[in-house]
């Protein structure tokens, strides 16, 4: 083992736990080949990162372009950054792909996209933390984007971690006054293609992209952002003043709206191991499937029309909304989650009125099964991930991907609990949701979006304002996150949600949320038609109108059953028993059923006679906060057999 160096000012705080956390984490001194990266395992230092840059003559070049661009005043100021710093010769070998002599024949904006694809604002990444996936084929993405708002991804290919696939680590983690560095051989150039024209490039899955272009969905996949979308600074300040609450909370108004897909393919060879030879073949797949499923569209041929069987197998492979590996469910398994309950996740693809299901076995807990079925015990992995392009991602999956008979009978026999978070694709997209940095005890950290940032979240009148508060220990949240909605100068709030599409079937329609003072009043309506009588939402569940007891609390029903029982009778349910809060200073519980104010309204009992979605439209009709956690719809036929969880 080498020698670690350290040069440590005692005033730095944030670095000083760095470096005992680096020092006392087993996984990071010993599950990461140092030996095999560069000539030093670790360096400390005083300088500044910018102040560094400049001192290491392998990094010159790097510093030149900081400096040119301003990037370094920058990185000369306090915060912290992860930077992946391109060697002399890494630069030299770029200027002449370009056909370049030196940094004189770039202009200055090539010159700061260089150096912000290279750097990381807000969050230090150390080399340890690159080495967390549980497979050789598996990428690992960065939950935080580079300055230039591009993903990177780190990936081993034996002892060596590369960038973006190509770019070596040669020296890492180290560690300046105000971040990290990691030196690497190879220029960081993220593709500037749409997500349709990389997976043309990828001769791997020649066959999907044939079928994605002839059926015209490869049309569907061109967004990259939202032109139309501008914030000024004085609205963004009234957004961010306008979610204050009666907590301390940082607050951010988004300044972009950006647009992503996901892609799920499978590979020629995967096609060929389910008799799938080109193109021809797999239009026969797709009926064999899909004129099953829809019989009465069976002889639509024209693979255009988004009835047809072989567009609507390409559609369920496409998702709008951006997902890496990582948030299709693992970003969203927080501490908040009882370790021992099984997750779910649903995500709509592009395949009209249809859903994929994400399972969290806690049986299996290094991967996630895609829409498992549990009559013959099938599901679907990925088992290559994190391609990236400028406007989305795509995954390879191991089997035939279909909305088959069997998973239509999956989804419409369980319990479907929508976390709010999922029905909106602008959040995963916008690295809104499954943004976890600060779980901890400090203030809640919230997004301010205005009137029309979401689609499927329609406010009737300027004055509402929806907030997102991303995971905090303090809450006692599914997923640990939560929505509220606000309304400013004396009015109410007044909004429509398209929830994401349910089978066919009879449901039973719930809410969750957590009752507490000034929440207000409201009325709930599904697909335009009242539920019931008004809800105050600031009864709790000790309210006699909600009657809610403790499970243990009555010897006589030690496991609350009865109380159940009598709870629904009255409209309402307790918490789910799968999840709880990490600080319980506010909800002191071992989960959600344990504390009164976590709360589950029945909206009511719906027939809807064909998979769709469904508008739950909302309306103030006292002054307050309507908050929300999560949606339910739960087969009649399920109820009975249904757990606490």
């Amino acid at each position: 083992m080498k020698r670690i160096t350290l040069k440590l000012k005692k005033s730095n705080k944030l670095i000083k736990i760095f470096v005992a956390t680096l020092l006392v984490s087993s996984g990071m001194i010993t599950s990461c080949n140092s030996d095999d990266v560069g000539d030093n395992l670790y360096t400390f230092t005083d300088k500044m990162m910018g102040d560094y840059l400049n001192s290491d003559t392998t990094l010159s070049e790097f510093s030149k372009i900081v400096d040119t661009t301003k990037v370094n005043g920058l990185l000369n100021s306090y915060g912290i950054y992860t930077c992946f710093a391109p060697t002399n010769q890494a630069l030299r070998e770029f200027y002449k792909l370009k056909g370049k002599k030196s940094i004189n024949d770039f202009s200055i904006d090539s010159l700061k996209k260089i150096a912000y694809n290279h750097i990381i604002n807000g969050v230090i990444y150390n080399y340890a933390s690159f080495n967390t996936t549980s497979s050789a084929d598996m990428t690992l993405s960065l939950s935080s984007t580079t300055m230039s708002d591009r993903h990177l991804t780190v990936k081993f290919i034996g002892v060596d971690a590369f960038v973006n696939d190509s770019s070596k680590i040669l020296q890492k983690d180290i560690i300046v006054h105000n971040g990290i560095i990691h030196s690497v051989n190879k220029i960081i150039d993220p593709s500037n293609f749409g997500i349709s024209l990389i997976i043309k490039q990828d001769s791997t899955f020649s066959i999907f992209y044939e079928a994605l272009e002839k059926t015209g969905l490869s049309e569907k996949l061109n967004k990259i952002k939202d032109d139309n979308y501008v914030i000024s600074a004085s609205y963004k300040q009234q957004l961010e003043d306008a979610v204050t609450g009666n907590v301390a909370s940082t607050r951010v108004a988004p300044t972009t709206r950006k647009y992503g897909y996901t892609v799920l393919m499978e590979s020629n060879t995967t096609m060929r191991a389910n008799g799938i030879r080109d193109f021809a073949t797999l239009k026969e797949y797709a009926a064999r499937i899909y004129n099953q499923t829809y019989k009465e569209d069976a002889d639509i041929s024209d693979v255009t029309n988004p009835k047809n069987s072989l567009n609507r197998f390409i559609a369920y492979h496409l998702i709008n909304k951006q997902i890496d590996y990582n948030h299709f469910i693992d970003a969203y398994n927080t501490a908040h989650q009882i370790p021992t309950k099984n997750m779910f996740e649903y995500i709509e693809p592009m395949c009209a009125n249809t859903l994929i299901e994400i399972k969290k076995d806690r049986q299996l807990p290094l991967k996630f099964l895609i829409n498992y079925t549990s009559e013959d015990g099938k599901y679907i992995e990925i088992i290559k991930s994190n391609k990236f392009a400028i406007n989305g991602v795509y995954h390879e999956i191991n089997g035939m991907l279909v909305f088959s008979n069997a998973v239509k009978d999956e989804l419409s026999s369980k319990r479907l609990r929508f976390d709010f978070a999922s029905l909106f694709p602008e959040l995963t997209t916008n690295g809104m949701r499954g943004h976890v940095l600060n779980i901890d005890d400090g203030p809640l950290y919230r997004f301010a979006l205005p009137p029309g940032y979401i689609e499927n979240l329609r406010c009737n009148n300027d004055q509402t304002v929806i907030g997102y508060s991303v995971p905090n220990a303090k809450l006692l949240n599914y997923q640990g996150d939560e929505f509220f909605v606000k309304a400013s100068n004396g009015t109410l709030y007044d909004f429509d949600v398209i929830t994401l599409p349910v089978p066919e079937g009879t449901y039973e329609v719930r809410f969750g949320y957590q009752g507490t003072n000034g929440r207000g009043v409201c009325q709930f309506y599904i697909d335009g038609i009242p539920c019931g009588v008004p809800v105050n939402l600031n009864k709790v569940g000790t309210d006699v109108a909600v009657g809610y007891a403790t499970p243990g609390s009555d010897n006589a029903d030690p496991y609350g059953y009865e109380n159940d029982k009598m709870m629904r009778n009255r409209g309402y349910m307790k918490g789910p028993a799968s999840f709880k809060a990490i600080n319980q200073g506010w909800y002191p519980a071992s989960n959600a059923r344990y504390h009164f104010g976590n709360l589950r309204k029945i909206l009511g009992t719906y027939n809807f006679p064909t998979a769709d979605k469904h508008t739950i439209s909302v309306k103030g009709l006292a002054d307050g906060q309507f908050q929300i956690d999560f949606i339910e719809f739960v087969p009649t036929s399920a109820i009975e057999f249904e757990d606490v969880d």
